[in-house]
């Protein structure tokens, strides 16, 4: 079932089920699991202030991948560019995921720089990115803004 969040004034993201059930397939359920992760990809929708992430990208072979950290490699902007080309801009950059070994995911001080930094370096459309972090029980999501403003988003049920 997708999850909705709240965000901004009457603002909604939704994360689709197709984008879940990449998510779900790399939840660290084991004791030597390495962390996972990669990008959100979605669209803004026309006419409505709302999000949607339809896709996230897998770990890669060039990813570095240990029990309690995750690099994203550069392979993960070349496959959004080609999903951005492929879609004539209609799938657009939309945030970072990766996974956490604990039962309710919370940001490490490594996560929120690496927030921080795709709020300044990475290009996106619109003034936010979304960061998913997977538990092993619970999905958090936060939202981040142009001027560093980080949140994180309740669900809406």
């Amino acid at each position: 079932m997708s999850k909705m969040y709240g965000f901004g004034i009457s603002r909604r993201l939704i994360v689709a089920d197709s984008a879940l059930d990449i998510l779900s397939r790399h939840i660290q359920l084991n004791a030597i699991s390495a962390e996972a992760g990669g990008i959100l990809l979605g669209r803004h929708l026309l006419e409505s202030p709302d999000l949607v992430i339809d896709e996230a990208t897998v770990p890669q072979s060039s990813d570095k991948r240990r029990r309690f950290s995750f690099f994203r490699s550069a392979t993960h902007s070349d496959i959004a560019a080609a999903r951005w080309r492929e879609s004539g801009g209609k799938i657009a950059y939309l945030g970072l995921w990766h996974t956490h070994p604990e039962d309710i995911p919370t940001p490490s001080a490594t996560d929120i720089q690496d927030w921080n930094k795709a709020l300044v370096k990475d290009r996106f459309d619109g003034d936010t990115l979304f960061f998913i972090i997977i538990g092993r029980e619970e999905l958090g999501c936060w939202v981040g803004n142009r001027q560093g403003a980080i949140t994180k988003l309740s669900e809406i049920t």
